[in-house]
């Protein structure tokens, strides 16, 4: 069972009277690093998605278009050693700046995109990220909240890293971030095209949270999305 110290819905309505500024503490990571690197044998890339997949058919509805390609450059194992060094460092007062991304988009420039990121924010922080404009806060099974709008989802959860790393990891956020770009004629952004995104978010961050070895196995539920009241 997760434990956390107050519920998505109490954050969530903070999040709505935030100020738009970026949280310290906030600490992302992500897919690529600038040039690309030999994955590890057998090795799922983190951000790698096959077209029949249950992330590849949410995938080819977020961003329209039939084929997609993706941006890949580190391996699993590099991205999951880059989050476990970094958790102990996270406090209200440590940021560590956003440098790379990982993105998956519509291939030969059809349809839009979608890039993830991946990282750690303080439990304790006043602020979890930037508020989102026209941002619709949302819970989900396992402890999961968050907002979403029309081009960005913020997803938040507990994970219960083994070892070491208990500790750190009950004082911080698991934060998976998605930012959409839509193509040059986007179609209207409803409440049920924010819940696919969502749930397209969910599922990639449930990569991620598989790697590092959350012992509460935060995200292993099906990826069902509770729009909530704005406050």
């Amino acid at each position: 069972m997760l434990l956390v110290h107050t519920s998505g819905r109490d954050v969530v309505k903070a999040l709505g009277r935030a100020t738009a500024v970026l949280v310290s503490g906030l600490m992302l990571v992500s897919c690529t690093s600038g040039e690309p690197e030999a994955h590890a044998k057998n090795e799922k890339p983190p951000c790698g998605v096959g077209p029949s997949s249950e992330e590849g058919v949410l995938l080819r509805d977020v961003i329209a278009a039939d084929a997609f390609e993706d941006f890949v450059y580190n391996s699993t194992s590099e991205l999951v050693a880059t989050l476990r060094s970094a958790l102990p460092e996270v406090s209200p007062e440590h940021r560590i700046p956003v440098k790379t991304r990982c993105v998956l988009s519509g291939a030969d420039g059809v349809g839009g995109s979608v890039t993830f990121r991946f990282g750690w924010v303080s439990r304790a922080a006043e602020k979890l990220d930037f508020v989102l404009a026209n941002g619709i806060p949302f819970e989900m099974d396992g402890g999961v909240f968050g907002q979403a709008n029309d081009t960005d989802t913020n997803l938040y959860v507990g994970c219960d890293m083994p070892g070491a790393l208990g500790g750190p990891s009950k004082s911080a956020w698991f934060h998976a971030k998605a930012e959409h770009s839509t193509s040059s004629t986007p179609a209207a952004v409803d409440q049920a095209a924010r819940d696919r995104q969502t749930a397209l978010t969910y599922l990639m961050a449930r990569r991620i949270t598989e790697a590092l070895g959350c012992e509460n196995k935060p995200l292993e539920q099906a990826p069902v999305v509770k729009p909530l009241p704005t406050p």
